[in-house]
């Protein structure tokens, strides 16, 4: 069983050079058909797992390499969160590139788009399926590669090169404290292997504050990679990519790693007390993330915010302690927002790439299937029962209800505003009168819509399911529930559902006097920016690091190093002059100094 695990994640790496050099030296879109393929068997190798899988883990490690007493090592570790992961990961990673058929269609490179993709999966369920730290961070950054060339697959355009850099450098910034992390936790507890370091931690091996140390710089790594505060502006340029990368980042890879690695590293951080910051910065992600998608009106950006926002979920059930709350979520959010952005990029795709959800409308009339499967993506984004959303969102609510006030308040104003972001965006782009853009939209390809009637199917079954999952992930867990919260909730976002109808489809409340007034448009640009946490970053970057440490570093080098360098040839330069005007080729002068010389040294020894 552990040489299929090593097989399912080597299918991906094979296939997708197979599917480059397929692509290169035949038809473009034979590449397609390899990454289908691909797709298919890793899918059903991590299927064949997961069926066959015990209650034991499947263990495997050896030794990478060494040096001295320095040793490396490498290996699998499959459990049921693995293996939950990986069939999120492969299961939506085909359905993905299914639908890239139609959306990719007039593409001149498609073997280099499938060759990145099945890349990006590929380092994915490695990722996922590494026993410890270091084997983890091979394929982080391997995701980290994928998502920069993915991001930046139009890279003629300057905003995609642009946008590509951004992720790269600030994801990076985040991977500098969890290497440190790392080394910090061989050095110190000799170990790096995941379940070595929660027993350690269970078994009370270390101090508190050690812990707390590795950890917190374990998760910045985390809060970078999942785009959390205040790491998080990189996932909003990342929209300049293919929507079905946004789809594979949001859905199924690269901003799940995080979640994965503090769930993975639980007992760990647990121990240390690290979970408090975890759901600290989860709750005032979830916030900002919410509050930004109520200003914004490009499609992917909404959704890119709502990713922020639900990855932030995922890290306040983390925090206040209930892995099965997190890890729930997280599957569930992974279908229902890979049906929104392929139901976006069906949107997008067929009205010739408008973005902006204003310059559409009345869409409905002429994609009735995609404004229904995407009005199932926006009920379970809004966690409307009985959709998958409903259960998992709520559960989180629930545990937050009495951990801390901050905390709870937080979290539940971003968790009920979901629904009126989400209905605002549905009911623009598909109500109301046809824009320019939509009269000449027609209903998406059915290789675009066979992936998102699976995907809408699964919205439904996972909430049925939901018990099973649930046992099947973590055995047997205690889930609160609090009658007064849940109607508390329902009845706000009722309301909240409400206002949206009237603003954004009955057009009876309109917002353009309360926008124009000077505190209202302020109010707006604030949230649009994301709480302006960007210019924020920009202003440190271009005053404090640049305008002060490097300009610090530039005056040292300058006047210290350059000063030595050249103080030294200087001082040679001038000896050099002085020296060569006894190099005048006259005997007598040379036997006069060397006279001199025995007469100075003769008088040094006898008097000194």
């Amino acid at each position: 069983m552990e040489k299929l695990v090593y097989l399912t994640i080597a299918v991906f790496f094979v296939g997708s050079i197979l599917s480059f050099l397929v692509g290169k030296f035949t038809s473009r879109w034979n590449s397609f058909w390899v990454a289908v393929i691909t797709g298919a068997l890793g899918f059903g190798l991590t299927s064949y797992v997961a069926l066959n899988l015990g209650e034991r883990p499947l263990v495997h490690e050896f030794e990478w390499f060494r040096f001295g007493s320095f040793s490396v090592p490498l290996g699998i570790y499959v459990d049921h969160l693995a293996i939950v992961m990986a069939i999120i990961a492969t299961g939506i990673g085909l359905l993905d590139i299914v639908f890239s058929k139609g959306y990719m269609e007039e593409d001149e490179s498609p073997h280099r788009y499938y060759f990145e993709k099945l890349f990006f999966i590929g380092s994915m369920v490695g990722l996922v399926f590494v026993s410890n730290l270091v084997g983890l961070y091979i394929f982080w950054e391997g995701v980290g590669l994928c998502s920069y060339l993915l991001i930046g697959y139009w890279y003629w355009k300057k905003s995609a090169a642009e946008a590509a850099l951004k992720a790269f450098v600030m994801t990076r910034f985040g991977d500098v404290f969890m290497l440190a992390g790392i080394i910090v936790a061989y050095v110190v507890l000799g170990t790096i292997n995941f379940q070595e370091l929660n027993a350690l931690a269970v078994a009370g091996a270390f101090s508190v504050k050690l812990g707390l140390l590795i950890s917190i710089l374990i998760f910045i790594g985390a809060i970078g990679k999942s785009a959390q505060f205040p790491l998080f502006p990189w996932l909003l340029d990342a929209m300049e990519g293919p929507t079905t990368v946004s789809a594979l980042i949001h859905a199924a890879t690269m901003v799940n790693a995080g979640i994965y690695l503090v769930a993975r590293m639980f007992p760990f951080f647990d121990y240390s007390q690290a979970l408090i910051v975890v759901a600290f910065v989860g709750a005032l992600s979830a916030f900002i993330a919410a509050t930004g998608a109520l200003a914004h009106t490009e499609i992917k950006k909404v959704l890119a915010f709502s990713t922020m926002e639900h990855l932030a979920l995922m890290f306040v059930g983390l925090g206040v302690g209930s892995a099965a709350a997190g890890i729930f979520h997280l599957m569930n959010h992974a279908i229902f927002k890979a049906l929104l952005f392929l139901a976006a990029g069906a949107v997008i795709h067929m009205t010739h790439h408008t973005k902006d959800a204003f310059k559409l409308g009345g869409l409905k009339k002429y994609m009735p299937q995609t404004a229904l499967l995407f009005l199932v993506g926006v009920l379970a984004l809004s966690g409307i029962p009985p959709l998958n959303g409903f259960f998992s969102k709520d559960w989180i609510l629930a545990e937050t209800f009495h951990f801390n006030p901050v905390i709870f308040g937080l979290t539940f104003v971003a968790g009920v505003l979901a629904i009126f972001y989400g209905f605002r965006l549905w009911f623009v782009i598909f109500t109301g009168e046809p824009s320019e853009a939509s009269k000449h939209a027609k209903e998406a390809y059915p290789v675009m819509l066979v992936p998102l009637y699976v995907l809408a199917a699964f919205t439904f079954i996972t909430a049925f399911f939901k018990e099973d999952i649930v046992h099947f992930l973590f055995g047997e867990v205690h889930e609160p529930f609090y009658a007064n919260l849940l109607v508390a909730t329902l009845t706000v976002m009722f309301f909240l559902f409400m206002l949206a109808y009237l603003i954004y489809y009955k057009r009876s409340l309109g917002t353009s006097k309360l926008l124009a007034h000077p505190m209202g448009e302020a109010v707006n640009v604030f949230l649009y920016k994301g709480w302006l946490v960007d210019d924020a970053i920009k202003w440190v970057c271009r005053k404090v690091f640049y305008g002060s440490i490097a300009k610090a570093v530039e005056w040292v080098d300058t006047n210290v190093v350059d000063g030595a360098v050249n103080g030294v040839a200087s001082l040679s330069l001038y000896l050099w002059d002085k020296c060569r005007k006894i190099q005048t080729g006259d005997l007598v002068n040379y036997l006069t100094y060397f006279a001199l010389g025995v007469i100075a040294i003769s008088l040094i020894i006898l008097f000194v």
